[in-house]
């Protein structure tokens, strides 16, 4: 498939901060009732990307994206304390440990669903990568968020 036509709107911000993956669901039971929430830790990154996004949507002109949305994800995470010691410096690397991409990116959609889109569902292509910062750069996650038209199929020999 050939994607043509990216000629939407387009919203795109960076988080500072190191990437948080989205942890497991806890339960707890009160009352005879279990009750679902989430980690403190991944809660604190979704109210952080979530007032992030707002920002970026109040450049914009603040509504939602409707259509088919292409979504790019970059995370930038902190080189290990044992390697930033080192003196020779350290360029970007691919980062092949913890977190797991598909975790990350779970925090951001959830955080920014119902801000930067409608829903879930709306995302038809996903673009990501996860990398070690530098040494001396700081960790960052970029996101963008790209309404796209149509597609046009080719066929395979």
């Amino acid at each position: 498939m050939k994607c043509i036509g990216f000629m939407g709107r387009k919203i795109s911000f960076t988080i500072s901060g190191e990437p948080v993956a989205q942890g497991r669901p806890r339960f707890s039971n009160r009352g005879g009732f279990v009750r679902t929430y989430d980690p403190a830790k991944s809660r604190n990154a979704k109210d952080h990307i979530r007032f992030a996004a707002s920002e970026a949507m109040v450049q914009v002109d603040g509504k939602p994206l409707e259509g088919a949305i292409h979504f790019k994800a970059q995370f930038g995470i902190e080189m290990p304390k044992s390697m930033a010691r080192k003196r020779t410096p350290r360029p970007r690397q691919w980062r092949i440990k913890k977190p797991d991409l598909d975790n990350l990116l779970k925090t951001v959609k959830d955080a920014c669903s119902k801000v930067v889109y409608l829903d879930d569902s709306q995302i038809v292509r996903i673009t990501s990568e996860k990398i070690q910062c530098a040494q001396g750069e700081a960790p960052f996650t970029r996101v963008s968020f790209e309404e796209i038209s149509q597609i046009e199929t080719e066929s395979n020999p």
